[in-house]
């Protein structure tokens, strides 16, 4: 009884190492399977993606023609912009228009609406002032007399040839260059030169008049009590303020020596 016991299990042990062997080598060739299959999906893959860039370069190929076309074309737009710009400026620049030119939106208030409004504007109220009084009365008649003036003012800016924004109001042009291209000189160009020369007039016969009283014995009772015909003899000479100064700044005596002005220590 014990050997034949001992045979089945040996005959037991020996089926199961068969089971196991026998399972091994299935699960091995399910694995190799598995593996070729995705071996060769890889390898389909791998040659469709080898296969792309074929087409690519063609692609990229008529693509920058195109792109150097939009360049060329931007830079021609560009390039035809610009001429027109400054054929349109050298246009503006070689025909200007008389006095009345339009300068920066500025028109001639004799031609302008809202001028014409704004004179409207003010005459209407001062009717309508009018009518809250006597016809006879001293503020009736301190009215006419205004609405004359403002009627007269009005109409002296529009014959002086004056130009008026989009306030209706009238603007000078202080620009040199604008002022004498187009009749406006007289409205800042001229009386800037008129106060430079009153100013430097006043102050250079002033100056000679201070440089005279030093030399009388007591300067500082000219100084309180004006010489008058000194005072005018000096005034009359100082008309041509501007040759005289120039000739004195040559010679040296227009300004103070260096030596002669005290310096505080420091």
């Amino acid at each position: 009884d014990v050997r034949e016991l001992r045979r089945l299990s040996v005959n037991l042990a020996q089926a199961t190492v068969d089971q196991v062997t026998l399972v091994e080598k299935t699960s091995r060739v399910f694995y190799l399977t598995l593996l070729r299959k995705q071996s060769a999906t890889m390898a389909v893959a791998m040659r469709s993606v080898k296969a792309q860039p074929a087409a690519r370069p063609t692609t990229s190929r008529r693509a920058s023609p195109i792109v150097c076309r939009a360049r060329s074309d931007a830079t021609a737009q560009i390039g035809t912009a610009m001429a027109a710009s400054a054929l349109a400026a050298a246009v503006t620049l070689a025909a200007p228009s008389a006095a009345f030119a339009d300068i920066s939106g500025l028109t001639p208030c004799s031609e302008s609406k809202a001028y014409a409004k704004l004179e409207k504007k003010e005459i209407k109220g001062l009717e309508r002032r009018l009518k809250q009084y006597e016809a006879d009365s001293a503020p009736a008649l301190a009215l006419k007399t205004t609405i004359e003036r403002t009627k007269n003012r009005f109409a002296n800016y529009a014959k002086a040839g004056l130009l008026c924004g989009n306030d209706g109001l009238p603007h000078l042009i202080s620009d040199p260059g604008l002022a004498l291209k187009y009749g406006h000189a007289g409205e800042v160009f001229i009386p800037t030169f008129g106060f430079l020369y009153v100013a430097g007039y006043i102050g250079y016969v002033g100056r000679q008049y201070l440089l005279a009283a030093k030399q009388a014995a007591k300067p500082t009772d000219k100084e309180i009590i004006i010489d008058v015909p000194l005072a005018l003899r000096l005034a009359g000479q100082g008309a041509g303020w501007p040759l005289a100064a120039f000739n004195e700044l040559r010679a040296g005596t227009l300004t103070e020596k260096a030596e002669n002005i005290t310096v505080s220590p420091r």
